[in-house]
């Protein structure tokens, strides 16, 4: 009783505002102020407790995302059509019985045996924690299961990487892609269509440094699993710098005492080599400038064009253009 009288008395004082002049306790304000702070906190949560048990006593109506877990599916056979991965479910019933199974949806068996499952009856007779609700709705209602045989096929993976890079720089090789080469299992009918597979599109920009990225593989679908998940790009990326160099044109498959002249007789060659190769290049002549005769026997214009051809293969260089575009030729006989 003591104790009632008590919690009584501070009640009072809390909502009255009075308090007692003690003028022997200068800090008697600080401690009932901090009493009534803890006072009103207890209240309020008590109140909301309240408030929340009474609340969760109603009847709610929630839809939530039920697993749906195919079995007793032979070893040899793959599912050859579209399963969803859940079912939608709409439930009413007390918000007590709800919390449980929003927060920890039960899983739907299916025996993948059945071509057609009803999941209305399947989720009433499995799952217990529905069992003191209503299901008002499940979507879809039925489920329809197609079988085939399961093939594998290796083929291989195309790279959606999309790659920019700054000014001056380029590509040092041709993007690597490892694996180059993935796994499919799935229906022999669907894989029969199936000619290479592609990653997941990323893009990677203004890139100065060789790099590598990981990007994920586009995952199987009509029943397909694709293994590997992930691949790796490896980029090689150096900067480049512009050079010219004059090469003289030749002749080629010139019949014997055929011979020709040039005007002008050497061409100009522009081309971008990576900075690292600049002075090794600049020292020899990796490329070859020429004129097919057979061009020259079908031309009535007196000007043709020559061709480029890179002849060093130990360095990285990349034509991007030459002048003149086009030269005059003589043909001389000789005695």
């Amino acid at each position: 009783m003591k104790f009632l009288h008590f919690i009584s008395d501070r009640f009072k004082s809390f909502f009255s505002g009075s308090t007692i002049a003690r003028t022997e306790e200068t800090d008697s304000g600080t401690f009932q102020s901090r009493e009534k702070v803890i006072a009103f906190t207890i209240a309020t949560v008590i109140a909301l407790s309240l408030w929340f048990i009474v609340n969760l006593s109603r009847d709610f109506n929630i839809t939530i995302q039920v697993p749906i877990q195919l079995t007793n599916l032979p070893a040899d056979l793959t599912i050859s059509n579209e399963i969803p991965e859940t079912a939608s479910v709409n439930l009413t019933g007390e918000g007590w019985k709800l919390i449980t199974v929003y927060g920890n949806p039960p899983r739907v068996l299916v025996n993948a045996e059945l071509q057609q499952v009803n999941l209305i009856d399947q989720i009433r007779n499995q799952v217990g924690a529905f069992s003191d609700l209503n299901i008002v709705q499940v979507e879809p209602a039925q489920l329809v299961i197609e079988t085939e045989r399961k093939a594998t096929k290796r083929v291989p993976l195309r790279s959606l990487v999309d790659v920019s890079l700054r000014d001056q720089y380029g590509f040092l090789s041709d993007p690597v892609i490892v694996p180059d080469s993935v796994t499919l299992t799935g229906p022999e009918t669907v894989l029969a269509d199936i000619s290479e597979w592609e990653t997941e599109q990323l893009e990677k920009s203004g890139l100065t440094r060789s790099t590598e990225a990981e990007v994920r593989i586009r995952p199987g679908s009509q029943g397909v699993t694709v293994s590997p998940s992930s691949a790796t790009v490896s980029l090689e990326i150096a900067e480049f710098t512009e050079a010219e160099m004059r090469v003289p044109i030749r002749t080629r498959n010139l019949p014997s005492g055929r011979a020709v002249t040039y005007n002008p007789s050497t061409i100009t060659v522009r081309f971008d080599v990576p900075l690292h190769q600049f002075s090794q290049v600049e020292g020899t002549r990796p490329f070859q400038a020429f004129v097919d005769y057979n061009d020259i026997e079908g031309d009535n214009s007196g000007r043709v064009t020559p061709e480029v051809e890179i002849t060093e293969t130990g360095y990285i260089v990349r034509i991007r253009s030459f002048q003149p575009p086009r030269v005059s030729y003589f043909r001389v006989i000789e005695d």
